[in-house]
């Protein structure tokens, strides 16, 4: 495969994994979970399942988020660092 082929690939595969890990993460994992305790003091409904499912995800959305980063990254170098065939 021709460099530019390699770098476009690796950026792309790069990029991709960094936006799928922000909105899984950064959405689903972080912002929504603090939105359902707002909404849910807001509404007066806020129950013990409620604040531990909340704290639980925002405990581990940095930790997946950085999970799924390095997962694409080392999918990327395959590509980053693939010696040129001749």
């Amino acid at each position: 495969m021709k460099k530019p082929m390699r770098k476009f690939l690796s950026v792309f595969i790069s990029l991709g994994g960094t936006l799928l890990s922000a909105y899984l993460c950064g959405y689903w994992l972080l912002i929504r979970p603090i939105l359902n305790l707002y909404h849910g003091y807001i509404d007066h409904a806020i129950t013990l399942p409620l604040i531990l499912n909340s704290v639980i995800r925002i405990f581990i959305s940095s930790t997946i988020f950085g999970g799924l980063w390095c997962v694409f990254d080392i999918l990327a170098g395959f590509f980053r660092d693939e010696e040129e065939e001749e």
